[in-house]
């Protein structure tokens, strides 16, 4: 079935066309809110939706003051001053709170043309660092060097005769990947100063990245077992050592979560959100729901 989502996106139309808000080719957005007053402060309304959302493009955040909680993927982390993010598309997301004085820099894309010339293997370990933690801290000058490639990136995209636009734009990103890199190293570092991660640690974060690319076809613990050459029974005990919550609590709530968004879309009967879900008809649908969240989907649609 093809996969169906309707998770608030965040989208760069849905950003007010203002003096700071910079769109390059429908396809690379530059935004930011510094020296807005607060009652103009469309940053932050555009990263506060009222359910959650899935990420069709990547997304970097680099935040100077204030503070911002979100939760990536289920898991909750927090954006402060000297922290940059970094979302991958696919991600689903919620932003929890974003603090009055919170100021941040957003840099957005569609697509790979931004990612030419980065050798597959480093992309890959990019992913990896990721997929365990979306926030990077950076020194105040690695803050201000970021700052000025994001300021330099406005000017060539506000330069109206300058014929070489994306070229440069991928030059930019370029030397903000290898940037990313270096942070990246520096944090993994430290934390192997501290502690070697865990075999059973690793499992967890690779279970956590299965569900997220499977839960809507697959919810039985056996599957993901399967996938991780485990027993079921070994790696309920390590998702729950590691996670704190059972495996099916974790599957559950990814379903859980697509399920109000479309529920709340109100774009799709309850018996269409069962179908692209692949229950195996509205009645079990409606009792997992139910059993989860305390409504039947009708009474949460409605709510």
């Amino acid at each position: 079935m093809k996969e169906t989502s309707v998770f608030k996106p965040l989208d760069m139309a849905m950003l007010p066309m203002m003096e700071h808000t910079l769109v390059f080719e429908n396809e690379f957005m530059l935004t930011d809110n510094f020296g807005l007053p607060q009652q103009m402060d469309e940053v932050s309304y555009f990263v506060s939706p009222l359910y959650p959302f899935k990420i069709d493009f990547t997304l970097m955040l680099f935040c100077t003051a204030g503070t911002m909680s979100l939760r990536i993927n289920l898991q909750e982390c927090h954006l402060g001053g000297g922290q940059v993010l970094v979302v991958l598309p696919g991600t689903v997301g919620e932003c929890l709170e974003v603090s009055t004085d919170c100021q941040v820099a957003m840099i957005a894309y569609v697509g790979r043309k931004y990612e030419e010339g980065i050798d597959a293997t480093s992309s890959m370990q990019f992913m990896k660092y990721l997929v365990r933690q979306s926030v990077l801290p950076v020194s105040p000058e690695e803050m201000d060097e970021s700052l000025a490639i994001y300021r330099a990136m406005r000017r060539k995209v506000e330069q109206p005769d300058f014929e070489f636009t994306r070229e440069a734009l991928n030059g930019y990103m370029q030397v903000l990947f290898c940037n990313g890199r270096q942070w990246m190293s520096r944090y993994t570092r430290q934390q192997e100063a501290t502690q070697v991660q865990s075999r059973q640690q690793m499992i967890f974060e690779r279970f956590l990245w299965l569900v997220q690319k499977h839960y809507r076809e697959e919810r039985g613990i056996a599957f993901y077992a399967g996938k991780l050459c485990l027993t079921p029974k070994y790696l309920s005990t390590v998702i729950y050592q590691c996670g704190g919550r059972h495996a099916s609590e974790w599957i559950r709530d990814y379903v859980i979560l697509e399920a109000k968004a479309l529920l709340k879309s109100r774009q799709y009967t309850a018996q269409q959100v069962s179908d692209l879900l692949n229950f195996p008809n509205a009645s079990f649908f409606g009792k997992y729901f139910k059993a989860a969240t305390g409504y039947s989907p009708r009474q949460y649609m409605l709510e």
